[in-house]
């Protein structure tokens, strides 16, 4: 095999609460994420050696400092590989979304090259090496629909039976065009008081809904700690969640620590309504996409 191209799927946090700090300096977190059929390609070439990137898309690093790049070096270090790659990254996503790009990259590359390299490597020992580049990098290995506790690792997969509200369901992406550092949106939201400001709330009721195939009430269970600290610094940010609403979707919320804002409705077709009324209200310039979550999208 000379060559091997996989999508590197989006997602999105329907839940996301956070518990506390941990002694490691990481946050503890209780969140469900969903991956989306909206994805990056990345494209990987075999070469006798070196690990080398290219993307044209701007603010992504083409350096040793690129999450995918570390993921080859990391493989390399961890079986003793001497064989590199070329990998070209073609961005869909917005960079600094919240939607989880580098990590989705990092983990589409342990993937890709896993094969590309012909290794003999176990998912946990994937798993492992994972964890190592970042919180949601273990989640991409698989990307469906998980709550995933600790910093993220710990992730437990939830069945498509289990998600019937997400069946026929669409999301309305809308994303102003810059990043929120995820450093700071923690700091701002620690400085805000953190857990002892927020409501007592866990993702039971959510995953209730999520199974009981009513998206309406799985919408008025969409949470994220971090919107009140985000929203505060880009209020922008709290007017796409608020127009997205009186657009049709029957729930928002911003993905991770932003800056992607989602909208939840019913049917890919009432997603595309509300889509043309957010361009109709910011300008088409705005960047907008209609996604299905993957697992019931066929990718």
């Amino acid at each position: 095999m000379d060559s091997i191209t996989l999508p590197s799927p989006a997602k999105v946090n329907l839940f996301l609460r956070i518990l506390g700090k941990r002694p490691d300096g990481f946050h503890e977190l209780e969140t469900v994420m969903a991956a989306l059929d909206l994805a990056d390609e990345m494209r990987f070439e075999r070469r006798p050696c070196g690990i080398t990137i290219e993307c044209s898309a701007p603010g992504v690093p083409c350096d040793d400092s690129n999450l995918a790049v570390r993921a080859a070096r990391l493989l390399q270090e961890r079986f003793g590989i001497q064989a590199g790659t070329h990998i070209v990254l073609r961005k869909r996503t917005p960079v600094g979304g919240g939607m989880g790009g580098g990590s989705s990259n990092a983990a589409t590359t342990l993937r890709a090259l896993g094969r590309l390299w012909e290794l003999s490597a176990s998912q946990s020992e994937f798993e492992t090496l994972a964890s190592r580049l970042g919180s949601d990098v273990p989640f991409f290995l698989r990307p469906s629909v998980a709550t995933c506790r600790g910093r993220g690792e710990i992730i437990e997969p939830i069945s498509a039976e289990k998600c019937r509200a997400l069946q026929e369901a669409a999301v309305v992406l809308v994303n102003p065009g810059f990043g929120v550092p995820t450093p700071w949106a923690y700091r701002s939201y620690a400085a805000r008081g953190g857990v002892s400001a927020e409501p007592k709330r866990d993702a039971g009721p959510l995953l209730r809904a999520l199974a009981s195939a009513d998206l309406i009430a799985l919408a008025g269970e969409l949470y994220n700690s971090l919107e009140p600290a985000v929203f505060r610094k880009y209020p922008i940010l709290e007017m796409f969640r608020r127009s997205l609403v009186e657009a049709g979707a029957s729930g928002a919320l911003m993905s991770g620590s932003g800056a992607t804002v989602f909208g939840l409705c019913l049917n890919v077709r009432a997603a595309e309504d509300v889509r043309s009324k957010i361009m109709a209200k910011f300008g088409p310039s705005l960047w907008t996409h209609v996604a299905r979550f993957a697992a019931f999208s066929g990718s």
